[in-house]
């Protein structure tokens, strides 16, 4: 029955009428996580349920930043994040507080038309509690890579990260699809997989949602987004059957100008 589901949904994808390439323009601009344009960033993940804890859930909202710069004469791409609200709940209570906050650095390169790069990460253990945040220090590495396309973008981004005394291990990896409609709107899927090595867990999600590219004027670039997410592979204790992943991202270009 899920993959007669999927099927249709990937069928209905590929027959829906595709952007004019002006319009691809800019909600590629809006969508590449490789853009060359500062950028704030408000997230929200929403996780009514969690895998075999009955009546417990979380909810995390991210506030991330997006800084291009080109340090020793390299073009770079600087990103902070940071859970500046979490909150979990279940049948023993509920705790909201603060996440880790987390920081990585990218140089970019391009060939053939496909922009990547790999760079240092590092977590900092600014959680308020074990169960919003590890509240360890960790280190590690971050790599980006994008393309665009008549009809969208594709992207994928990649991490590892280990903690100080080797206790916390964890791999993810986003990839990122989409689809570019009239208007400025977009179909999106940008489900992360982790791998939690330490815990030894595992979440595949599958997200479907819709998303609308507004450029002004200015230069500035809006990004309106909603994408419900279902986990297909899960497990281990606690990690997400559903989450409702939810944006708004505002782009500055470089110097306050358009660009």
């Amino acid at each position: 029955m899920r993959q007669r589901i999927v099927r249709a949904l990937l069928a209905a994808l590929l027959a829906l009428p595709a952007a004019s390439r002006a319009q691809d323009n800019a909600q590629n601009d809006g969508n590449d996580p490789l853009t060359p344009k500062a950028a704030l960033q408000l997230q929200d993940y929403f996780q009514p349920f969690l895998n075999e804890r009955l009546g417990s859930g979380a909810n995390q909202t991210n506030v991330r930043g997006v800084l291009p710069h080109d340090a020793f004469g390299v073009p770079q791409f600087a990103r902070a994040s940071f859970p500046a609200v979490a909150s979990a709940w279940g049948p023993a209570g509920s705790e909201t507080g603060i996440g880790d906050l987390t920081v990585f650095d990218v140089p970019v390169f391009v060939v053939n038309g496909v922009k990547f790069g790999v760079g240092p990460l590092v977590v900092a253990p600014t959680s308020t509690s074990v169960a919003l945040g590890d509240r360890k220090w960790q280190i590690g590495a971050e790599g980006i890579a994008s393309a665009r396309h008549a009809w969208g973008l594709t992207a994928g981004l990649a991490s590892y990260q280990q903690s100080t005394d080797g206790r916390s291990q964890s791999l993810t990896f986003q990839p990122l699809l989409f689809y570019n409609l009239d208007d400025g709107y977009y179909l999106r899927s940008s489900g992360i997989v982790s791998f939690d090595l330490a815990r030894r867990t595992t979440v595949v999600p599958l997200g479907i949602g819709l998303g609308r590219v507004i450029p002004l004027p200015s230069g500035r670039i809006l990004n309106f987004f909603v994408e419900p997410q279902y986990s297909v592979i899960r497990a281990g204790n606690g990690v997400p059957t559903f989450q409702l992943y939810a944006g708004f991202n505002v782009q500055f270009p470089l110097g306050g100008g358009s660009r």
